[in-house]
């Protein structure tokens, strides 16, 4: 019996390497404006801006229902939360058993310092205010609120940097569990798969980190497992005995055609659904229009390197 390969998807609207660049500069660079403000994690944060929706009381058990997230996790972050004054936990006056939860002053006052932090890191890191940058952003928040809807979308919409944080958050948590129930693959790995399925052809290790915008160590442990899934091979040059290549499989290449399906697929019902025509364009292009720019930058600084060379 012969195998059927799975094919790219025919849509107009396709999601390449470099929107995944772009994505993870945003949620890397939301993650560095909470961490410079809050000691809280993502989670932990999340919960708090899903009190600050409720506009008063509402039950751990509610709370929960409406964030997907098991008993135990609502009840570790809500710990969090109280011992540092931003968030009361009650007992029910009919019910002693259930608990109520509401925020705090401190918790309202928390979320507008944490909400400066994070714009504070977008302007430093993602210039947001290029509209074609803005977009993956404004992407997000739209996909984001498909999967999660705010409580109160005049609060959340007081927040936007906010909201970004916890819709990024949500999307990449989504395509993470999505291509490995489809491939059993981490995210990184997928990426890379991708990857070496657009260029076709052997990549440097190191260049291909760069590409990604992913750190030398994580590449190399995602190829790591590449090669031990069979998905992979290194290679090497008789010119360079110290370059390391990586090169698809054709086991590898079948996985890059469902990954890329798989991804395609995600997009049209978290993404596209949720978007403008004029977001759907932009959206499709705003990862090379990054790339581009980020290679300019780089271009720049290494001619500048350049220009102070002196003669030994």
């Amino acid at each position: 019996m012969t195998e059927t390969r799975p094919t790219p998807a025919k849509d107009k609207f396709n999601l390449d390497s470099t929107y995944f660049v772009a994505f993870e500069m945003a949620h890397e660079t939301l993650r560095q404006g909470l961490a410079a403000a809050s000691e809280l994690n993502i989670t932990q944060y999340r919960v708090l801006t899903k009190l600050l929706q409720a506009n008063g009381a509402i039950s751990q058990g509610e709370l929960g229902r409406l964030l997907g997230m098991k008993p135990n996790v609502v009840t570790q972050a809500v710990d969090a939360l109280e011992s540092r004054g931003y968030a009361t936990r009650a007992a029910g006056e009919s019910d002693g058993r259930t608990r109520f939860l509401a925020i705090t002053e401190a918790g309202r006052a928390h979320i507008a310092t944490v909400n400066e932090s994070l714009v504070a890191s977008l302007y430093a890191n993602f210039p947001t205010g290029n509209p074609t940058y803005r977009t993956i952003l404004e992407a997000a928040v739209a996909a984001g609120a498909a999967i999660e809807p705010p409580l109160n979308a005049e609060v959340a919409d007081r927040f936007p940097a906010s909201r970004s944080l916890v819709s990024v958050e949500l999307i990449r948590a989504e395509t993470e569990r999505t291509l490995r129930e489809a491939t059993g693959a981490s995210f990184n790995e997928c990426r890379i798969v991708q990857r070496l399925g657009e260029t076709d052809r052997p990549e440097r290790v190191g260049a291909l980190a760069e590409a990604l915008r992913m750190s030398p160590v994580n590449a190399a442990r995602a190829i790591e497992r590449l090669v031990q899934r069979g998905w992979a091979r290194r290679l090497k040059s008789p010119a360079d005995k110290k370059a390391v290549y990586v090169a698809l499989t054709d086991e590898g290449v079948y996985e890059g055609f469902l990954i890329g399906a798989t991804v395609n697929e995600l997009a049209a019902t978290k993404l596209w659904a949720n978007l403008t025509a004029g977001q759907r364009e932009a959206i499709e292009q705003v990862g090379h229009v990054v790339v581009a720019d980020l290679d300019a930058q780089r271009q720049a600084k290494e001619q500048a390197a350049y220009d102070l060379l002196q003669e030994i």
